[in-house]
């Protein structure tokens, strides 16, 4: 049987102090990017500055477009909201986009068990 439970993979949190999830995902200016090991735990590898495509509850497809490919090598963002647009485009991405306002932390434990279920139905 492969080693289907490890896995190694980058999360994005939106956080203006990183230690909080604390921004809403098309507002935020800064991500915390950090590195999960199933087997070895996380650490944060970069801090990425962005510019938000939120105007007022709407946004422009191409900005927010561009917004989803900064985290194209990211299997998770996490955000403490994620409006429905973003929701979408990150969907279409391929990428998990998670409102889990509250500790990086704890945000990053409920990743990793997230992604630990997936695994369990991930059968070749």
């Amino acid at each position: 049987m492969a080693d289907e439970a490890h896995a190694t993979y980058r999360v994005a949190v939106a956080s203006s102090d990183g230690e909080t999830v604390n921004q809403h995902y098309g507002r935020a200016e800064k991500f915390f990017i950090y590195v999960v090991d199933d087997d070895e735990g996380y650490d944060v590898c970069e801090e990425r500055d962005v510019s938000p495509v939120c105007m007022g509850g709407s946004h422009v497809k191409s900005a927010m477009d561009e917004s989803v490919r900064r985290f194209a090598d990211c299997r998770y963002v996490v955000a403490s909201r994620i409006g429905a647009g973003a929701a979408q485009a990150l969907t279409a991405a391929g990428i998990v986009g998670m409102e889990l306002p509250g500790s990086i932390e704890e945000a990053i434990v409920k990743v990793w068990k997230y992604n630990r279920v997936q695994g369990l139905f991930n059968i070749e």
